[in-house]
């Protein structure tokens, strides 16, 4: 199923792009996501990219774009057992490529709404842990875990909107957020989806 999306969607971006205005560009920025129900706090990571404006109408275009996203999410737990203290903070995070497809409407010549499907594919991740202890005793330990494929889906769906400041004829401040829509976990009954918003800068060429 996987495989006939993407050829249709090649194969619609090849008509399109015969017929239509195609510019190039970069972006970069910062993340704050987190994993829902898992994870509640955001953490900070970054996203970097390429990205093709297809120019359907003037105030109409569809901008595919392919982009590394460094993604997770930061769980802190405190405790108080027999006066001491123990607070533990565990930091996810989850290298990602992902590939936003986005309809983007420009009302006026500054302003773009854009939303879309945004396909993404885990590399990889990991989890650092701090456990620290105070009280009668003052301890504090560090952990780090690398997860198997096993663990997680490596197939990510999600539903993307955002706007978009053109600032210069070439380039553009943009806020985005992402919805994931498949469980970023492969355990029974894991309901735990990608969130991610998304502050960047982008040229276009």
């Amino acid at each position: 199923m996987k495989k006939v999306f993407f050829a249709l969607a090649a194969v619609l971006m090849l008509s399109l792009t015969s017929q239509a205005q195609v510019k190039f560009g970069a972006k970069a920025g910062l993340n704050l996501s987190r994993v829902t129900e898992a994870v509640e706090t955001m953490t900070p990571g970054f996203h970097a990219g390429i990205y093709a404006q297809v120019k359907l109408h003037p105030m109409f275009s569809i901008q595919p774009e392919v982009l590394y996203s460094m993604q997770g999410g930061m769980e802190k737990d405190v405790n108080e057992i027999l006066n001491q203290t123990i607070s533990s903070k565990t930091t996810l995070t989850s290298h990602n490529v992902i590939v936003p497809i986005m309809l983007q409407f420009s009302p006026i010549k500054m302003i773009t709404i854009e939303a879309g499907p945004q396909f993404g594919f885990n590399l990889g991740m990991s989890s650092h842990s701090v456990v620290t202890t105070q009280g009668l005793v003052n301890t504090e330990t560090e952990s780090d875990y690398t997860f198997e494929s096993d663990d997680y889906n490596m197939f990510d769906f999600g539903l993307a909107a955002g706007l978009k400041l053109n600032v210069a004829s070439n380039v553009n401040i943009y806020a985005r957020y992402n919805f994931g829509l498949t469980n970023v976990f492969e355990y029974e009954d894991d309901e735990t989806m990608n969130q991610n918003l998304m502050l960047g800068v982008g040229f276009t060429f």
